[in-house]
C-alpha cells in the first residue's frame, strides 16, 4: 500500500526539471514504492493522472487512471489505472485539438492547451514488458499532458493565448 504525498505545486524546482529514466532491467522495490506512492495520491485526489515529479522524484514514471462519468471531454473513456515506466509516445496524424486543462500542481487554474488527437505510445510496465499501442482523444491528452511534467513543463508553458486561462470555478459557472 503507498503512501499519499503532498503533491508540489508550480514554484518547486523539481517540476522544470528533465526526470531521468529508470533502468528497466532493474525495476527494484524503490521503483514500485514509487509508483505505490503515485496511485495512492492519485486515488486520493481528484486528478486523472499524476507524474513522478509531482511527488517530487525525478524519475520518468506517470500513472493515469479515469472513470469516464469523471471526465469532462466528450471522447473521454474508462481508462484502467496504468503505472507506465519510460513513457515516450509521437503524433500518429496531425490532428489538433485545444481544450481545457486543470493540474494538480497548478491547482486553481485551468488553461487552453492544443494537443495532438492521436498519438503512437510506448512505455514499459511495472514487470518491464514493453507495451506500444495507438492511442486518440482524451487518453491521448492526458498521456501528452503527464509526460509535459517528466520534461520539466506544466500547462502554463503550453498555453499560447492569453485569454487562455480560466479558474476552475469559473470554467464551471460558465461551462468552458
Amino acid at each position: 500500500m503507498g503512501k499519499i504525498i503532498k503533491v508540489r505545486e508550480v514554484g518547486n524546482p523539481v517540476l522544470n526539471k528533465i526526470s531521468e529514466e529508470v533502468d528497466i532491467t532493474n525495476i527494484n522495490n524503490d521503483i514500485l514504492d514509487i509508483i505505490d506512492d503515485l496511485k495512492a495520491t492519485l486515488e486520493d485526489g481528484v486528478g486523472l493522472g499524476i507524474a513522478a515529479p509531482q511527488i517530487g522524484i525525478s524519475k520518468r514514471i506517470i500513472v493515469v487512471g479515469a472513470k469516464k462519468e469523471n471526465v469532462r471531454y466528450n471522447d473521454a473513456e474508462d481508462i484502467p489505472l496504468t503505472a507506465m515506466i519510460n513513457p515516450k509516445w509521437e503524433k500518429s496524424a496531425n490532428d489538433t485539438d485545444i481544450q481545457f486543462e486543470a493540474c494538480l500542481s497548478v491547482p486553481s487554474i485551468a488553461g487552453k492547451v492544443e494537443r495532438f488527437k492521436k498519438i503512437n505510445l510506448q512505455y514499459y510496465n511495472e514487470q518491464g514488458e514493453k507495451i506500444e499501442r495507438e492511442i486518440h482523444g482524451f487518453f491521448a491528452r492526458l498521456i501528452q499532458h503527464e509526460c509535459d511534467h517528466l520534461d520539466g513543463f506544466t500547462l502554463l508553458n503550453r498555453v499560447t493565448d492569453k485569454a487562455g486561462f480560466a479558474t476552475k470555478e469559473n470554467r464551471k459557472k460558465y461551462n468552458l
